[in-house]
């Protein structure tokens, strides 16, 4: 993407479908490295003017599901170094520096970001936890776990480093979107874990939301950022519940006629 012969050798990749509320900013935080690579599958609200107007190369490739899309979009990338970045998720040029910073040391293969989320119009306290990815890593030290439908996150060989900052996550900034893709995401959970071998259990059914409210609220502070926390803490613990109740549905009556019915995976 930067003609510059002087730009950071990292390509960046990111999947999309119907983006176009944050993907401008998600590109623009990372438009001076090498490159930017957007696989798109479908959108028709304009994210592909708008990434191919920010000089990104877009290219379209039929929903594959997430790790195999994600696979597929890196395989495009010309540089060993990869950043997996969403359409929703802006990188501030403090923690792009860090990034930079371990990438030209070179002395770890993949690199550990974190996140802030930002819910129901601001990030949550500082204080609270913070999820964190490997995103950034040469790409042939990682894998994508391809037989899984959701959370796909990559296994390592090699040395993994951490950064300090938070790349700025909105796709979870209103209760209904962090609703709809807890739904969505219990669903291809309960169907993964279904075609596993697993099988629901009426004691965890029974315990796990108020197991994961507790573990949400108390341990990972989300009390600290006071109704927003609580609301953030509900919601994690229902997909704690759907994910044995969708499984428990998928165990009584079987997978053929539900899944139909399901989500294919795509949130958008």
């Amino acid at each position: 993407m930067n003609s510059s012969s002087t730009a950071p050798a990292v390509s960046v990749f990111i999947i999309t479908l119907n983006e176009i509320e944050h993907i401008e900013q998600a590109i623009r935080s990372v438009q001076h490295l090498d490159e930017i690579i957007v696989v798109d599958s479908g959108s028709t609200d304009g994210t592909v003017e708008a990434a191919k107007a920010l000089g990104a190369t877009v290219v379209h490739q039929d929903w594959l599901g997430y790790a195999k899309q994600k696979h597929f979009a890196m395989q495009l990338c010309r540089n060993q170094w990869c950043f997996n970045l969403d359409g929703d998720e802006v990188v501030p040029a403090a923690v792009l520096g860090e990034i930079l910073a371990l990438v030209a040391d070179d002395q770890c293969d993949a690199i550990r970001v974190r996140f802030e989320d930002f819910f129901m119009g601001s990030a949550m306290h500082p204080k609270s936890h913070k999820r964190s990815i490997v995103r950034v890593y040469k790409k042939d030290r990682i894998e994508f776990p391809l037989h899984k439908s959701v959370h796909e996150n990559v296994k390592v060989t090699g040395r993994v480093a951490k950064i300090k900052g938070c790349i700025h996550h909105y796709g979870y900034d209103s209760v209904a979107k962090l609703l709809g893709k807890q739904n969505k995401y219990s669903s291809l959970r309960a169907a993964e874990k279904y075609a596993g071998g697993k099988r629901s259990r009426w004691l965890k059914l029974l315990l796990v939301m108020p197991v994961i409210f507790a573990k949400s609220y108390f341990l990972r502070r989300m009390f600290l950022s006071g109704w927003r926390g609580f609301i953030h803490a509900v919601v994690e613990a229902m997909y704690a519940f759907l994910k044995e109740a969708k499984l428990l549905e998928l165990t009584r009556v079987g997978s053929s006629e539900k899944e139909k019915s399901w989500p294919n995976g795509r949130l958008k």
